[in-house]
């Protein structure tokens, strides 16, 4: 079987000081992420890891991964490389595709139909446009099956096991491939770290590059951007002297705790 690993490529929020974010706030463009290092997000890394054990248990298996992107999604897709992905590709375009999920499912869609893949997996949701369409999009394309919320799954010939977990209902599925799923990470899950002995194996690894060109759709402008304040509650114990403070302490907040 060959499993292929399909995401979108995305800036590093996270290296965004604060002073940016609020500087961003008087413009109509948000924060400039030109220079950012891209990286795939939390749910693709979780799919990349439940394919890599899903490989572990059948060697057979073939592992692929495809990104939409610019070229600093190279190192993403070499990354996977060191890790075991025998085949790398990318789809080159320099356009924003925070709110264009129909283009990269389309090219994703066009490249299982060329080499065949039996199961795509994809992440839940982007940290950019946040629209949760691609893997449904990707899937009526394909006229495949469709899973969202999976946390784990095994192969065992053309069969699939597939666990979904919401964190209120956990399900367990057994379909057939061809299938779609939409790996959720919740944090129970994380990429492992290769060795610097595979990483300079992985450096130039070949990737295949096809180019692409969306539809100009207008200039994507910022329209707010609101801080969010996460504090948390808190009340002072004021007092003249160490002591006072202790016995307000202990009337106020801990004797109604320790008493039985």
């Amino acid at each position: 079987m060959n499993i292929l690993l399909a995401y979108k490529a995305e800036p590093d929020l996270a290296m965004l000081v604060d002073s940016v974010w609020q500087a961003a706030t008087a413009t109509a463009q948000g924060p400039d992420v030109a220079l950012l290092p891209v990286v795939s997000g939390s749910d693709e890394q979780a799919g990349a890891e439940l394919m890599l054990t899903a490989r572990d248990a059948a060697p057979e298996i073939q592992l692929s991964a495809i990104s939409v992107g610019d070229e600093r999604a190279c190192y993403g897709l070499r990354h996977l490389a060191a890790l075991g992905f025998s085949q790398r590709i990318l789809v080159e375009t320099p356009q924003d595709l925070r709110f264009s999920p129909a283009f990269v499912a389309a090219h994703i869609a066009a490249w299982q139909r060329e080499q065949g893949a039996q199961l795509i997996i994809t992440g839940s949701q982007s940290s950019e446009g946040q629209n949760g369409q691609l893997p449904w999009l990707l899937a009526e394309m394909l006229g495949w099956h469709c899973l969202g919320q999976v946390s784990d799954f095994t192969v065992e010939n053309k069969m699939l096991h597939v666990v979904q977990d919401d964190g209120a209902l956990r399900r367990e599925w057994q379909l057939t491939a061809p299938a779609v799923l939409a790996v959720r990470n919740k944090g129970q899950v994380a990429l492992r770290v290769p060795g610097m002995r595979q990483r300079l194996a992985a450096a130039n690894a070949p990737i295949t590059r096809l180019t692409a060109e969306m539809a100009a759709t207008g200039q994507v402008n910022c329209c707010q951007l609101t801080r969010r304040q996460n504090r948390r509650g808190g009340v002072i114990v004021s007092g003249n002297n160490a002591g006072e403070k202790a016995r307000r302490l202990w009337d106020m907040y801990l004797r109604q705790r320790m008493t039985p």
